[in-house]
C-alpha cells in the first residue's frame, strides 16, 4: 500500500536494508583500525602487514568498484547486491579464523570486493526504486548518511568489541547482520539490469586492478631496507606502466569500461582529485591516531576509540554542514571552505600541544566531511546525464582509493622517518616518524589546497551558471 506519492512499503523496505549495510560498512572502515594493536600481537603483524591489514579493504573496494558496477548493469542487480552480501559474509567468517597475517589481508580485500559490489548495485537500485528526482534525493540521503554515522561509531564499537571480548569479534559481529540482511534482500529487492550495459573488459580490469596494486606495493616497500631500491623502481614503474595503459585503452575502445574523457572536464577533474587526497589525509590521520593513542599513550581500545569519536562525529557535521552552505557560497566556493578548514587542522595538529588537540580534529573532520559530501555532489553534477554511471564509478573509487592510498602513503612515510631519525619497534613508528610525516602531509596538503583553491574559484562561475 503507498505511504506517500507512490513510495511504498517495499521501497522503504528496500532503503532499510541498504542502509543497514552501509552502516556497516561505515563501521569497518574505523572500527578494524582500533583493533590493529591486538591484532598485531596476537598473529604477529609487522609494520608492512599492518598497513596492508589497514588498507587492503579500500583498496580492494576501489579496484571492483568500476568493474563491479558493469557486472551490476550487465547481469542484473540485485543478483550482484546478493553476490556481494555473500562475498562479505563469507570474508568476514574466514577474517575471525585468521591465524597469519596473509590469510587476514586477504579477508580483508575479500570484505572490500564484497563492499565494492554492495555500492554499485545500490547505486543502480536507488536509482531505479526511487524515480522521483526528490525521492532519490532523500534516499541516497539516508543511505550516505548511515555510512557516516556507521563512520562515526566505529571507533567506540571496535574498542568495546576488543576490550569486552577479542579482536575476533570485530569481524563476528558483522555475520549475523549480514545474514539477515542477506534473507531480507531476496525478499524485498527487485531485479533490473541495463539493456545497454558495457561489456567486462577483462584487459581494462587487469589493466586498473594492477596500476593500483603495483604503486601501493611499491610506495610500502620504500622504508623496507632488505628489499633493494631498484626492485621498488621496477614495481613503480610497472604500476604506472599499467595505468597509463588503462587510459590509452579506453580511450581506443567503442564503448569504454570507463569513460576517462570526462577528466577534461575541469570541475569534474578538480572535484575528484578534491574528494580523493581529502579523504586520504582523513582517513590516515585516523589511522596513524589510533595506532599513536594505544601503543605510545598506552590506551585501552574502547579508550582510543572514545577518544578518536569527535573527530569521526565532526565528519558527519561537515556532511551536513556542507550542502547548507553550499547554498549560500556556492559550490565551489564551498569547497575551498572545505580544504581551507582541513588544511588548518592539519597545519594546527602537528604544531599544537596534546591539551587542545581536540579543536584541530574539529577542523579536519568538519571540513573533510564537507569536502566529501559536496564533492560526491559535484562530480555527478559535472558529467553529462549519458554519463552518470561512468561519474558515479569515479566518485565512489575517489573515496575508496583515497582511502587506501592515504593509509599507504602516510604509513610508508612514517616507517622511513622513524628508520632515519626514530627508535626502534612499531611505538617509533607511530611516534616520531608518525609526527614528521603528519607534518610533511600538512605542508603538502596545504600547497595542494591553495592550487585547488586558485582552480575552484578560477572555474566558479562555469559551475554555478
Amino acid at each position: 500500500m503507498p505511504i506517500d506519492q507512490g513510495i511504498t512499503a517495499r521501497n522503504w523496505a528496500t532503503l532499510g536494508v541498504l542502509a543497514i549495510v552501509m552502516f556497516l560498512g561505515g563501521t569497518d572502515m574505523t572500527k578494524v583500525a582500533v583493533a590493529l594493536p591486538a591484532m598485531a600481537s596476537d598473529i604477529g603483524l609487522g609494520p608492512i602487514n599492518t598497513l596492508w591489514a589497514a588498507d587492503s579493504y579500500a583498496l580492494a573496494a576501489g579496484a571492483s568498484l568500476v568493474p563491479s558496477a558493469v557486472l551490476a548493469d550487465r547481469y542484473g542487480r540485485k543478483r550482484i547486491y546478493l553476490t556481494g552480501l555473500g562475498v562479505a559474509l563469507a570474508a568476514a567468517a574466514l577474517a575471525t579464523m585468521a591465524e597469519s597475517s596473509e590469510v587476514l589481508i586477504l579477508t580483508r580485500a575479500g570484505q572490500g570486493l564484497g563492499s565494492a559490489m554492495l555500492i554499485a548495485a545500490t547505486v543502480a537500485i536507488i536509482r531505479i526504486t526511487f524515480r522521483g528526482s526528490d525521492h532519490r534525493a532523500v534516499a541516497y540521503g539516508v543511505w550516505t548518511a548511515s555510512f557516516s554515522a556507521g563512520s562515526a561509531l566505529g571507533p567506540m564499537l571496535g574498542g568495546a568489541l576488543v576490550e569486552l571480548g577479542h579482536w575476533r569479534w570485530v569481524f563476528l559481529v558483522n555475520l549475523p547482520v549480514l545474514g539477515v540482511c542477506l534473507i531480507l534482500a531476496l525478499i524485498v529487492l527487485t531485479e533490473s539490469k541495463n539493456p545497454d550495459a558495457p561489456v567486462l573488459d577483462a584487459a581494462s580490469t587487469l589493466l586498473s586492478a594492477g596500476a593500483v596494486g603495483l604503486l601501493i606495493a611499491g610506495l610500502k616497500m620504500l622504508p623496507e631496507q632488505q628489499i633493494p631500491f631498484w626492485t621498488t623502481i621496477v614495481v613503480l614503474a610497472g604500476g604506472m606502466a599499467a595505468a597509463v595503459s588503462f587510459v590509452i585503452r579506453q580511450l581506443r575502445m567503442y564503448r569504454p569500461f570507463l569513460d576517462v574523457r570526462l577528466f577534461t572536464q575541469r570541475n569534474f577533474a578538480v572535484a575528484a582529485v578534491v574528494v580523493m587526497v581529502t579523504n586520504g589525509v582523513f582517513t590516515a590521520v585516523i589511522f596513524i591516531l589510533t595506532q599513536r593513542f594505544q601503543l605510545v599513550h598506552g590506551m585501552s581500545a574502547v579508550h582510543a576509540g572514545i577518544t578518536l569519536m569527535p573527530l569521526a562525529i565532526s565528519s558527519a557535521l561537515g556532511g551536513i554542514v556542507g550542502p547548507a552552505t553550499q547554498r549560500r557560497l556556492g559550490q565551489n566556493s564551498t569547497l575551498v571552505c572545505g580544504v581551507a578548514l582541513t588544511s588548518v587542522g592539519l597545519l594546527l595538529l602537528t604544531t599544537v600541544g596534546p591539551a587542545i588537540q581536540m579543536i584541530t580534529w574539529l577542523f579536519i573532520g568538519v571540513g573533510a566531511g564537507v569536502v566529501m559530501a559536496i564533492g560526491a555532489n559535484a562530480i555527478m553534477n559535472a558529467a553529462p546525464e549519458q554519463r552518470t554511471a561512468d561519474a558515479g564509478a569515479v566518485q565512489e573509487s575517489s573515496f575508496a582509493l583515497g582511502a587506501g592510498g592515504g593509509i599507504a602513503t602516510l604509513g610508508a612515510l612514517s616507517m622511513y622517518l622513524d628508520q632515519t631519525q626514530g627508535i626502534p619497534g612499531p611505538s617509533g613508528f607511530y611516534d616520531q616518524g608518525a609526527t614528521a610525516a603528519l607534518a610533511i602531509a600538512a605542508i603538502a596538503y596545504t600547497c595542494f589546497a591553495i592550487v585547488a583553491a586558485v582552480v575552484l574559484l578560477g572555474g566558479r562561475k562555469e559551475a554555478e551558471k
